[in-house]
């Protein structure tokens, strides 16, 4: 056990699986209490057990981000549970509606457009950001960590209301940089790259050919750096975790 978030309580959206379990479960390994957070209390739970297992502090508490009403609630009972909010990761996102819907912007449905917006920008990041604000402000020091995209920097087919979204999240973070810092908030994102599950913890090793793959390890690590105080003196930034594709131009040919 670590002790780079000791007294921090962090909220992880869309914490039952992939990137969001990995942050969790690195997270409470380094000191944090953590609220795990989703819409599957069985799996939510299995989460919750591998962490107390392991030493950690952590809650499943049930979230809709579709939902205002649960999104409000459930920072609320956060921070009833652990007697602050120090740390909100906003990473939650619609990933069965956007697999379902890969299809040039003009054949979208109106329903189908805003289901995403709502699920990864609305509720994800405003809603979480507006209730949890009053809990930062109160515990200072605080951080805001918001999981954007590739996507949000470079045109692809078939995903347009996603890619819409995770364009507004970078925008936003930068909003709440400006507006949190009186008050000693900080909010960074992480534009994340192609990530799969099951490449090690740290991908030190992979071979150069396969070094525009990353795993959930990764950016758990630049989640926790940017949610510890060795990031005191970034804010507004987006930092872009991708192996380099972004700026590999030989990447792009062909």
């Amino acid at each position: 056990m670590g002790n780079r978030l000791a007294g921090r309580v962090a909220l992880v959206s869309g914490s039952t699986r992939g990137i969001g379990r990995t942050i969790a479960e690195t997270f409470a390994a380094e000191g944090a209490k953590v609220a795990v957070t989703g819409r599957t209390m069985e799996k939510g739970q299995k989460v919750v057990d591998k962490i107390r297992e392991a030493g950690g502090e952590a809650e499943f508490f049930q979230l809709d981000v579709t939902n205002e009403q649960s999104v409000h609630d459930t920072i609320e009972a956060v921070v009833a549970r652990f007697g602050s909010l120090t740390t909100l990761i906003n990473n939650a996102a619609p990933t069965t509606e956007v697999s379902t819907t890969v299809k040039p912007l003009h054949e979208y449905t109106t329903e189908e457009w805003n289901g995403i917006i709502t699920s990864a920008l609305t509720g994800n990041v405003f809603w979480a950001s507006k209730y949890a604000w009053p809990h930062l402000v109160a515990a200072g020091n605080a951080t805001i960590v918001n999981i954007s995209s590739g996507q949000s920097l470079r045109g692809f087919t078939g995903f347009g209301a996603y890619g819409a979204a995770k364009g507004a999240m970078n925008s936003v973070t930068r909003t709440l940089a400006v507006e949190g810092a009186p008050h000693g908030i900080r909010c960074n994102g992480i534009i994340v790259g192609r990530v799969v599950a099951g490449r090690g913890d740290s991908g030190v090793g992979m071979s150069k050919a396969s070094n525009s793959i990353g795993n959930p390890g990764q950016i758990a690590a630049t989640a926790l750096f940017l949610s510890s105080d060795e990031s005191s003196f970034i804010n507004g930034d987006l930092i872009t975790a991708d192996g380099g594709v972004t700026i590999n131009g030989d990447l792009l040919i062909g």
